[in-house]
């Protein structure tokens, strides 16, 4: 999926600019990455906060949407956990100066918020910021304006995204983020899905994966069989897409052939009880029947992985709680079928 924007120039139609690629992450057709998409696709007034979990790669977002209506301004990219908080105000609010007024905040030499004139300027894991400097930037932005080089009231003029882990609001409510700072990004923060919610888009997220690789080495990407693709879409992934990222370049680099089977995922993929089952199956049986044993061994691991909690267990292998039900009645799993103890 590409966004590509024309240039217009004095009333002229000039060359389209070069198409923008829509992040890996938020590649997919399911309902809640459309939302994401159709959300950043709107005309953003204000600052933009970004929600989500470890791994979810917000810096690339937020590259995607400057790119898409500046990428001729600067782009810079601060995180805000860093330990060093003295650092961190120098590079956000600039060298120390004689503050003027007490209601103004002034912005000293190598302010990036000062020179990033036009720019974006993206806080990643805000909710880290030290209490003083979010005290700082919510003045700034409610103003919307600062004292920069001597001069009084220069209008802030720069675009600010930030992302945070999803908890932000509750430290909000809880004390642990300023409510006045977090009141600044709108009421409507854009949540990013995990992947563990949209199983459906990680068929297109693979085979991107895969294909950047291939091409990377010189060669031709391998397609996915089936079985595998329903073992991508089975995991969990708690880290997201950094941990999708990692996993695949090591099969697509690793396997053989232009197939990439459930049997090399198996093998590769470093998740805790599913590790090493396919090892299991007699190469004797039939695919049909090697298949309807590993999902019997993989439900199975998966209920005992979470003693038996069928909500959690649902949510890991991405389908509802009646459905697995089902299954555990279909493929004949119980309690003692996964090593619990009798309750």
């Amino acid at each position: 999926m590409h966004n590509i924007a024309t240039v217009r120039s004095r009333g002229r139609r000039t060359t389209p600019a070069a198409p923008v690629v829509v992040p890996l992450v938020l590649e997919g057709e399911s309902a809640a990455v459309r939302r994401v998409r159709a959300a950043l696709n709107e005309p953003i007034p204000g600052p933009l906060l970004l929600l989500g979990e470890d791994g979810l790669e917000p810096a690339g977002i937020a590259r995607w949407v400057h790119e898409r209506t500046g990428a001729a301004r600067p782009f810079v990219h601060i995180d805000c956990a860093q330990p060093d908080a003295e650092r961190l105000e120098t590079t956000l609010f600039g060298g120390r100066t004689r503050t003027v007024s007490a209601d103004l905040e002034t912005l000293g030499p190598g302010s990036v918020l000062g020179a990033a004139r036009r720019g974006t300027v993206f806080l990643e894991n805000i909710g880290d910021m030290p209490a003083a400097l979010q005290r700082r930037l919510a003045r700034l932005l409610r103003d919307g304006e600062a004292r920069i080089g001597g001069r009084n009231r220069v209008p802030l003029a720069v675009r600010l995204i930030a992302s945070a882990s999803p908890g932000l609001q509750s430290d909000a409510r809880e004390g642990r983020f300023r409510p006045d700072l977090l009141r600044r990004f709108g009421a409507m923060p854009i949540v990013i899905p995990p992947l563990r919610l949209r199983p459906e888009d990680l068929p297109a997220m693979a085979g991107r994966i895969v294909s950047d690789v291939s091409r990377a080495a010189g060669r031709k990407a391998p397609s996915f069989t089936q079985a595998a693709l329903t073992v991508l879409a089975a995991m969990s992934w708690p880290g997201n897409v950094d941990e999708m990222k990692t996993t695949l370049t090591r099969v697509a680099g690793e396997v053989q052939g232009t197939t990439i089977r459930q049997e090399d995922l198996l093998r590769l993929l470093p998740i805790g009880p599913f590790h090493g089952v396919v090892g299991r199956v007699n190469p004797g049986v039939s695919l049909r029947e090697a298949r309807r044993r590993f999902e019997r061994e993989y439900i199975a691991a998966v209920l005992e992985h979470h003693d038996w909690r069928m909500s959690d267990a649902a949510r890991t292998l991405g389908i509802e709680r009646a459905n697995l039900y089902r299954k555990t009645r279909q493929l004949g799993i119980a309690r003692s079928a996964a090593g619990e103890r009798p309750s």
